[in-house]
């Protein structure tokens, strides 16, 4: 009973599209026309993404019709049935419907076979084996039907072998997920969506809960729409990638998509990159919000609250030149309870707007550098403590300023230029002593003000790097 009263939790939530998807809702029947009008524009990025990635048309007269709620009705020479589990043996389009419990559906095609599944009001869970297994094929698409609600669950906790990765759907090759239906996908105990290779999303909406890992690859995750609400439990990631082979594989590349990520370990992780073209991110992290060895982020707003650090660059192998957090685009909002920005390479700061709040604690800063810290575009604000302070060096090219108050304060800190033209703003949601500023507009040789409520600094900037000064009452 309590698994089954968590799950009805899960779909109960307004995801992402308002929908309200509960357990015991019957399946909606969709007219399979509708499935006809599925088309998304396509694009490439950093080559991660492919054709037929994109390709959410249903041809319904070649495709194979499977209810699972009469599974054991169910006849064709490219399936097989026993008991309740159903194999796909041959590429193809398989139109799933219905509703299956203890279930499972694995597809072990030929290494040449593409295999689409589309889940068409599916409501599939297991306590016992992974619902989606996907043992063999040169690709498999899921494709989320137009206006379809699906349910995919993992009720108990599974021993992990070869072909078990105690996980909702596991795949021994690429994985792609297209179309613009729903998917609730839960697991109690385990983890969510597992991949020995790709896994790549274009659209859909996903409310994904997991004990553990909600999305993991040993490849790569890429992400070019959608909307995703994700929970990843205490020794959970939202998503992950770890390279099986080689460690300076493996990334993670968004180029678009709305994310609401909750996980009790790191937001996002990947042990070589993670790149951020554009998309709006609001994570919640137990530990760090985004860790990596490169980190880029070109466009989009990413919100970050974190346990630990709010975006760390990192490698097992220690500091070296080839780490580094870059931020050159897009909006980027950091609360961490330790370091903001940590790299145990360099930090580039080269446009956007980034807003970083580090830690009161002694040992925190709100950025932290083992290699150096430039800044050569965008605005740039952190707030932090006055007891270990890092600001930018020589090879920056835009003007900043390091001032530290006599006081801690939470009042709005603002710009001016010596018009009293408000360049930069920022209301911190924490007390600070130590500010670090850089806009766009600030030149060498020209007169500024920083002000916090009563209290103003009024600097002449003589270099690119100005040092703190000693506030004066206003």
């Amino acid at each position: 009973m309590r698994a089954n009263r968590l799950v009805v939790e899960l779909f109960s939530l307004a995801i992402l599209s308002g929908c309200l998807v509960a357990c015991s809702k019957p399946t909606k029947k969709v007219n399979m026309q509708t499935l006809q009008a599925m088309k998304l524009n396509k694009e490439n990025k950093a080559n991660l993404f492919e054709d037929d990635d994109y390709d959410a048309m249903i041809d319904e007269k070649k495709g194979i019709k499977i209810d699972l709620s009469d599974i054991s009705n169910v006849k064709g020479k490219n399936v097989s049935v026993s008991g309740n589990v159903l194999t796909i043996s041959y590429g193809g389009t398989y139109i799933l419907t219905g509703r299956l419990e203890e279930g499972q559906i694995i597809v072990n095609a030929k290494n040449s076979d593409k295999v689409r599944i589309v889940l068409n009001g599916v409501n599939l869970s297991s306590s016992t084996n992974t619902p989606i297994f996907i043992k063999n094929s040169k690709k498999t698409i899921i494709t989320l039907a137009s206006e379809s609600e699906n349910v995919l669950a993992l009720k108990g906790s599974i021993d992990e072998t070869e072909d078990n990765k105690n996980s909702v759907i596991f795949s021994k090759s690429d994985l792609s997920f297209n179309g613009t239906g729903v998917l609730n996908l839960s697991s109690l105990y385990g983890r969510g969506i597992i991949s020995q290779d790709k896994i790549v999303f274009v659209d859909g909406k996903y409310a994904i809960d997991t004990a553990t890992d909600s999305v993991n690859s040993n490849s790569s995750v890429a992400i070019a729409g959608g909307k995703y609400k994700i929970k990843a439990g205490k020794k959970g990631n939202g998503l992950k990638v770890s390279h099986n082979t080689d460690k300076d594989k493996g990334c993670v590349y968004i180029s678009s998509g709305k994310f609401d990520i909750s996980a009790g370990e790191d937001g996002i992780k990947s042990n070589s990159s993670v790149t951020i073209a554009s998309g709006e991110l609001d994570i919640k992290s137990g530990e760090d919000g985004i860790e990596s060895k490169r980190i880029d982020i070109k466009g989009g707003n990413t919100q970050v609250v974190s346990k630990s650090d709010g975006i760390k660059a990192k490698s097992k192998k220690g500091a070296n030149a080839d780490l580094y957090i870059k931020i050159s685009g897009g909006k980027v909002n950091i609360l961490a309870d330790k370091n903001g920005l940590d790299s145990e390479g360099d930090i580039f700061i080269a446009g956007g707007e980034t807003f970083v709040e580090g830690s009161q604690n002694s040992k925190s800063l709100a950025m932290g550098y083992d290699g150096t810290a430039s800044i050569t575009g965008g605005k740039f604000i952190a707030t932090g403590n006055d007891l270990m302070v890092k600001s930018f060096g020589e090879l920056s090219t835009q003007g900043s300023v390091l001032m530290s108050f006599s006081k801690e304060t939470k009042e709005e800190l603002k710009v001016l230029d010596k018009m009293r033209k408000v360049l930069a703003k920022y209301k911190p949601k924490r007390a600070y002593k130590n500010v670090i500023v850089s806009v766009n507009d600030m030149k060498l040789g020209q007169t500024y003000k920083l002000m916090a409520g009563s209290e103003v600094l009024n600097i002449t900037l003589d270099k690119i790097n100005y040092g703190s000064a000693k506030l004066v009452e206003k």
